[in-house]
């Protein structure tokens, strides 16, 4: 995605590596509340609404980018490779123990192939590249409908395009893919959580990001994730992080509606 202005990321495949730098593996959306806090819980600082911005910015940006393409050999190398950086880590925090773990027994199953990084690519084809019939499809048009004959990008994409224009943005020219595309509202969210970390109203920012996430993702994350269940690639790396994905951003937004209490969204 690309703006005028130099402080925003780039396309949805490449937004994605400079947000999750800032990444730390021992952070959580939650880390400086409870995610599910009550009705009553005292509000964020600033200090604490900028932390976790940045790191939710960094989670949704590593995301975002392995869903845009395959993992790259240096990607492989510093997230997949024995004893690299896993941005998911602090996941566990937010009572996603059971997704991490999967996730961590999938990578280690791979590290013992002789070319893990050629068959991790070859499942990302298995899976996102090929026919909705046998894959799972990462556009939110495959799941628009009741039936298996909706319409690819229609209502689902011009929804997506909507929601980047509003926020000034736009999908560059070397990604290849229609707006509804997981990769861009994910990389969406790593900016809209990234920018908002110095908003001056925190309820209102975290109110309006929640009906994003709700909106442009849960309204169809679920249906994907189960048919990457259900499509058996070789591995389970896929599968487990799309699982891990549906627990984090379930746990995102119930830490934004805390947050935003009974903050108006327009």
């Amino acid at each position: 995605m690309s703006t005028d202005t130099d402080d925003r990321q780039g396309a949805a495949a490449e937004a994605a590596p400079r947000a999750s730098a800032e990444t730390q593996s021992a952070a959580a959306p939650g880390a400086a509340r409870d995610v599910g806090g009550s009705a009553d819980s005292v509000p964020l600082s600033h200090e604490e609404w900028q932390f976790a911005g940045t790191q939710r910015a960094g989670l949704y940006g590593w995301f975002s980018r392995l869903y845009a393409e395959e993992v790259s050999e240096p990607l492989y190398r510093s997230h997949f490779a024995d004893g690299g950086f896993a941005p998911f880590a602090g996941l566990a925090e937010l009572s996603l123990e059971a997704e991490v773990q999967r996730l961590d027994a999938a990578i280690a199953t791979l590290r013992a192939e002789q070319l893990p990084r050629l068959e991790l690519a070859a499942d990302f084809a298995q899976l996102f590249l090929l026919d909705g019939k046998t894959s799972a499809l990462p556009y939110a048009s495959a799941y628009a409908g009741t039936d298996s004959a909706s319409p690819l990008f229609g209502a689902a994409e011009a929804r997506m395009r909507d929601f980047l224009a509003a926020s000034g943005l736009s999908i560059q020219a070397d990604f290849r893919e229609p707006a509804d595309h997981l990769a861009v509202p994910l990389a969406l969210m790593a900016e809209l959580a990234g920018a908002a970390s110095s908003a001056e109203d925190i309820p209102t920012a975290a109110a309006a990001q929640a009906d994003f996430l709700r909106t442009a993702v849960l309204d169809w994350l679920p249906r994907f994730v189960e048919r990457c269940q259900q499509a058996r690639p070789r591995f389970d790396v896929y599968p487990a992080l799309a699982a891990l994905l549906l627990g984090f951003v379930r746990a995102d937004v119930a830490f934004l509606e805390d947050v935003g209490g009974s903050a108006a969204v327009s």
